[in-house]
Protein backbone atom coordinates (compact mmCIF):
# COMPACT_ATOMS: atom_id res chain seq x y z
CA UNK A 1 0.00 0.00 0.00
CA UNK A 2 1.37 3.45 -0.90
CA UNK A 3 0.42 6.95 -0.01
CA UNK A 4 -0.51 7.97 -3.81
CA UNK A 5 -1.66 11.70 -2.78
CA UNK A 6 -1.87 14.48 0.26
CA UNK A 7 -4.54 17.12 -0.58
CA UNK A 8 -5.20 20.15 1.47
CA UNK A 9 -9.35 19.84 2.89
CA UNK A 10 -11.13 22.86 1.59
CA UNK A 11 -13.24 23.11 4.68
CA UNK A 12 -10.55 22.43 7.04
CA UNK A 13 -7.45 23.86 5.68
CA UNK A 14 -5.44 23.04 8.52
CA UNK A 15 -5.90 19.09 7.77
CA UNK A 16 -4.39 17.12 5.01
CA UNK A 17 -6.87 14.06 3.36
CA UNK A 18 -4.28 11.06 2.75
CA UNK A 19 -5.39 9.20 -0.38
CA UNK A 20 -3.30 5.69 -0.34
CA UNK A 21 -3.92 3.29 -3.68
CA UNK A 22 -5.63 6.24 -4.95
CA UNK A 23 -8.72 6.19 -2.11
CA UNK A 24 -9.12 8.23 0.72
CA UNK A 25 -8.02 6.87 3.98
CA UNK A 26 -7.06 9.19 6.54
CA UNK A 27 -6.68 12.60 7.29
CA UNK A 28 -4.00 14.29 9.33
CA UNK A 29 -3.21 17.67 10.56
CA UNK A 30 0.04 19.50 8.81
CA UNK A 31 1.77 18.96 12.32
CA UNK A 32 1.13 15.25 12.39
CA UNK A 33 2.06 14.92 8.85
CA UNK A 34 5.71 16.85 9.74
CA UNK A 35 5.72 14.47 12.96
CA UNK A 36 5.11 10.96 10.76
CA UNK A 37 7.51 12.34 8.05
CA UNK A 38 4.82 11.57 5.73
CA UNK A 39 4.99 12.24 1.84
CA UNK A 40 3.55 10.89 -1.40
CA UNK A 41 4.94 7.09 -2.45
CA UNK A 42 5.92 5.99 0.64
CA UNK A 43 4.40 2.27 1.55
CA UNK A 44 2.70 1.98 4.63
CA UNK A 45 1.22 -1.30 5.82
CA UNK A 46 -2.06 -1.84 7.64
CA UNK A 47 -0.37 -1.39 11.15
CA UNK A 48 0.74 2.25 9.93
CA UNK A 49 -2.69 2.51 8.63
CA UNK A 50 -4.41 1.83 11.87
CA UNK A 51 -2.05 3.63 13.81
CA UNK A 52 -2.34 7.05 11.65
CA UNK A 53 -6.09 6.39 12.03
CA UNK A 54 -6.02 6.64 15.47
CA UNK A 55 -3.79 9.47 15.86
CA UNK A 56 -6.17 11.21 12.94
CA UNK A 57 -9.31 10.60 15.74
CA UNK A 58 -7.29 11.80 18.40
CA UNK A 59 -6.48 14.96 16.16
CA UNK A 60 -10.17 15.52 15.79
CA UNK A 61 -11.11 14.68 19.40
CA UNK A 62 -8.03 17.57 20.20
CA UNK A 63 -9.46 20.18 17.87
CA UNK A 64 -13.12 19.75 19.02
CA UNK A 65 -11.84 19.78 22.99
CA UNK A 66 -10.10 23.52 22.29
CA UNK A 67 -13.22 24.83 20.66
CA UNK A 68 -14.93 23.70 23.40
CA UNK A 69 -12.26 25.41 25.84
CA UNK A 70 -12.38 28.24 24.20
CA UNK A 71 -16.52 28.63 24.55
CA UNK A 72 -16.01 29.39 27.94
CA UNK A 73 -13.97 28.85 31.25
CA UNK A 74 -14.01 25.11 32.39
CA UNK A 75 -12.52 23.44 35.39
CA UNK A 76 -10.36 20.71 35.26
CA UNK A 77 -13.43 18.29 36.41
CA UNK A 78 -15.37 19.27 33.61
CA UNK A 79 -12.37 18.47 31.30
CA UNK A 80 -12.24 15.15 32.52
CA UNK A 81 -16.00 14.95 32.49
CA UNK A 82 -16.11 16.38 28.53
CA UNK A 83 -13.43 13.62 28.09
CA UNK A 84 -14.96 10.83 29.15
CA UNK A 85 -18.18 11.47 27.43
CA UNK A 86 -16.30 11.33 24.13
CA UNK A 87 -15.07 8.14 25.11
CA UNK A 88 -11.23 9.40 25.29
CA UNK A 89 -8.55 7.30 26.50
CA UNK A 90 -7.48 8.30 30.48
CA UNK A 91 -3.68 8.18 29.01
CA UNK A 92 -5.02 10.78 26.51
CA UNK A 93 -7.27 12.88 28.80
CA UNK A 94 -4.29 13.23 31.38
CA UNK A 95 -1.25 14.00 29.01
CA UNK A 96 -4.13 16.57 27.22
CA UNK A 97 -5.13 17.84 30.96
CA UNK A 98 -1.20 18.73 31.63
CA UNK A 99 -0.55 20.28 28.25
CA UNK A 100 -3.54 22.74 28.85
CA UNK A 101 -2.91 23.66 32.05
CA UNK A 102 0.99 24.54 30.83
CA UNK A 103 -0.89 26.86 28.56
CA UNK A 104 -3.22 27.96 30.80
CA UNK A 105 -6.49 26.91 28.64
CA UNK A 106 -7.39 25.26 31.46
CA UNK A 107 -7.06 26.66 35.43
CA UNK A 108 -8.81 25.85 38.28
CA UNK A 109 -8.22 29.58 39.96
CA UNK A 110 -8.79 31.66 36.94
CA UNK A 111 -12.25 29.28 36.76
CA UNK A 112 -13.34 29.57 40.48
CA UNK A 113 -12.82 33.51 39.83
CA UNK A 114 -14.80 33.83 36.64
CA UNK A 115 -17.52 31.35 37.89
CA UNK A 116 -18.20 32.93 41.34
CA UNK A 117 -18.28 36.78 39.79
CA UNK A 118 -20.63 35.51 37.05
CA UNK A 119 -23.05 34.02 40.14
CA UNK A 120 -22.67 37.12 42.03
CA UNK A 121 -24.24 39.21 39.06
CA UNK A 122 -27.37 36.92 39.49
CA UNK A 123 -27.67 37.57 43.33
CA UNK A 124 -26.32 34.03 44.53
CA UNK A 125 -25.26 33.18 48.35
CA UNK A 126 -22.27 32.39 49.14
CA UNK A 127 -23.17 28.92 50.21
CA UNK A 128 -24.57 28.69 47.22
CA UNK A 129 -21.74 30.04 45.16
CA UNK A 130 -19.13 27.69 47.01
CA UNK A 131 -21.70 24.34 46.60
CA UNK A 132 -21.84 25.06 42.87
CA UNK A 133 -17.88 25.27 42.71
CA UNK A 134 -17.26 21.99 44.76
CA UNK A 135 -19.62 20.29 42.53
CA UNK A 136 -17.30 21.75 39.90
CA UNK A 137 -14.33 19.80 41.27
CA UNK A 138 -12.68 22.92 42.47
CA UNK A 139 -10.39 22.44 46.14
CA UNK A 140 -11.94 23.79 48.84
CA UNK A 141 -8.62 25.95 49.51
CA UNK A 142 -9.35 27.60 45.94
CA UNK A 143 -12.93 28.06 46.69
CA UNK A 144 -11.56 29.91 49.76
CA UNK A 145 -9.25 32.59 48.36
CA UNK A 146 -11.58 33.25 45.80
CA UNK A 147 -14.54 34.12 48.66
CA UNK A 148 -12.21 36.01 50.00
CA UNK A 149 -10.68 37.44 47.22
CA UNK A 150 -14.01 38.62 45.94
CA UNK A 151 -14.90 39.94 49.50
CA UNK A 152 -18.17 37.75 48.68
CA UNK A 153 -19.04 37.79 52.22
CA UNK A 154 -19.62 41.70 52.07
CA UNK A 155 -21.10 41.55 48.91
CA UNK A 156 -23.66 38.88 49.78
CA UNK A 157 -25.83 41.15 52.08
CA UNK A 158 -26.06 43.50 48.65
CA UNK A 159 -26.96 40.86 46.52
CA UNK A 160 -29.72 39.49 49.08
CA UNK A 161 -31.25 43.26 49.13
CA UNK A 162 -31.58 43.43 45.36
CA UNK A 163 -32.78 39.53 45.19
CA UNK A 164 -35.43 40.81 48.14
CA UNK A 165 -36.35 43.65 45.91
CA UNK A 166 -36.95 42.10 43.01
CA UNK A 167 -38.79 39.32 44.47
CA UNK A 168 -40.95 41.28 46.39
CA UNK A 169 -43.14 42.76 43.10
CA UNK A 170 -43.69 38.99 42.16
CA UNK A 171 -47.09 37.69 43.21
CA UNK A 172 -45.85 34.04 44.24
CA UNK A 173 -43.74 35.98 46.83
CA UNK A 174 -46.24 38.64 48.39
CA UNK A 175 -46.61 36.21 51.41
CA UNK A 176 -43.15 36.94 53.37
CA UNK A 177 -43.38 33.42 54.85
CA UNK A 178 -42.65 32.26 51.19
CA UNK A 179 -39.94 34.93 50.50
CA UNK A 180 -38.07 33.64 53.43
CA UNK A 181 -38.02 30.35 53.00
CA UNK A 182 -37.17 30.71 49.48
CA UNK A 183 -34.60 32.71 50.59
CA UNK A 184 -32.89 30.32 53.16
CA UNK A 185 -33.15 27.39 50.47
CA UNK A 186 -30.69 29.93 48.37
CA UNK A 187 -28.46 29.42 51.58
CA UNK A 188 -28.89 33.14 52.69
CA UNK A 189 -28.76 33.72 56.18
CA UNK A 190 -31.88 33.94 58.21
CA UNK A 191 -30.79 37.07 60.38
CA UNK A 192 -29.45 38.67 57.29
CA UNK A 193 -32.99 37.80 55.20
CA UNK A 194 -34.60 39.43 57.86
CA UNK A 195 -32.75 42.41 58.39
CA UNK A 196 -32.93 42.69 54.25
CA UNK A 197 -37.16 42.39 54.42
CA UNK A 198 -37.16 45.08 57.34
CA UNK A 199 -35.33 47.57 55.02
Amino acid sequence: MKITSLKSQVKNPDRVSVFVDNKYSFSLTFDQMLEQKLKKDIELDQTDINRLKKLSDEGKLKARALEWLMGRPHSEREFRDYMFRKKADKDLTQAWLEEFRQKNYLNDENFARWFAENRMRKNKSKREIEAELISKGIPQVTIQNTVTDLKIDSLEKEALQELVNKLRKRTRYSDETKLKKYLVSKGFNYSDIKVALDS
